[in-house]
């Protein structure tokens, strides 16, 4: 579909990286460019992203990366949300296909405002699912970034990069005042505070079925992590569950900012989590008990 639009330039790569590299060349000529693989083709594609996180960009330039959780067609389980604590950059996580297209729009301006890439990490549930999708008028077109010679940005020698690392210190400074305020990360209120849920991603619709009454931080961007937020959100609750696919990345963070939370242990250890996954844990948790096998 793409390659038949008139404004679109679509194409296939040879692997992962080629693809990358390609769209981050487009990029450094001021073009919105948009590389598209699975979690284990981001593999092949590190060096590159790495290199780019630390130059930074010109054109947006949006990585939208498929992790296959569950495994059911892929040789192993990945989380990517870690390639954006690794390459310090966003990660933006729709919880349906209605916020992959929203997210998708806000991820180009994200990159074109902090001049960097931008992850749209989506999953499983996310890539195998068909809905009616509201669309927005069009995007207006960036003004034009001309490529600019710059040897001491775009030459990662090692007299160069002690510069753009002190300018990715501030550049992440300035992302987590923005994740503290972001439209994505929000606190749904409920009238059930026994048990406060952390989530993101389709695990937080599961999360949602089997506790309705439950209230939820949903993290639609939690890289950088909103700590602030998030202790806000626990200090309103008696207990916080974090519902997250596949590891316990934001589990293992908020515990690290002193936040007592359940996690992991109450959920499997690997593949989607459901509904029945969710519910076993929060009626565990609110017996008090130790945790339990997952059903």
């Amino acid at each position: 579909l793409l390659s038949r639009c008139d404004t679109v330039r679509a194409e296939w790569s040879v692997n992962e990286k080629v693809a990358l590299e390609v769209a981050l060349g487009a990029s450094l000529v001021g073009r919105r460019a948009l590389a598209a693989m699975k979690h284990v083709g981001l593999n092949v594609a590190a060096d590159t992203l790495m290199s780019a996180a630390l130059t930074g960009v010109n054109g947006g330039l949006v990585i939208a990366v498929a992790d296959d959780v569950g495994y059911s067609s892929s040789q192993n389980e990945q989380d990517s949300r870690y390639w954006g604590r690794f390459a310090h950059m966003p990660v933006l996580e729709p919880r349906d296909p209605q916020e992959a297209y929203e997210m998708a729009r806000e991820a180009f301006a994200l990159s074109e405002q902090f001049e960097m890439p931008v992850l749209l990490r989506l999953t499983t549930r996310v890539c195998h699912v068909k809905r009616v999708v509201r669309l927005q008028p069009a995007l207006p077109a960036p003004q034009p970034r001309p490529y600019v010679k710059d040897p001491a940005r775009w030459v990662l020698s090692p007299g160069n990069v002690g510069k753009r690392l002190q300018v990715r210190t501030e550049r992440e400074a300035a992302l987590r005042e923005l994740a503290e305020r972001s439209p994505w990360n929000v606190i749904e209120h409920g009238s059930d505070r026994r048990l406060g849920i952390v989530a993101s991603g389709p695990a937080a619709l599961a999360a949602r079925e089997a506790l309705p009454d439950a209230p939820m931080l949903v993290l639609g961007m939690g890289t950088p992590l909103p700590v602030d937020l998030a202790r806000r959100f626990c200090s309103g609750v008696d207990q916080v569950l974090v519902v997250e696919e596949s590891e316990p990345l934001v589990e293992g963070e908020l515990r690290a900012a002193g936040l007592a939370v359940h996690g992991r242990a109450w959920l499997p250890p690997h593949g989607e989590i459901n509904a029945a996954h969710v519910a076993h844990a929060a009626l565990g948790i609110l017996a008090g008990g130790g945790s339990v096998p997952t059903p």
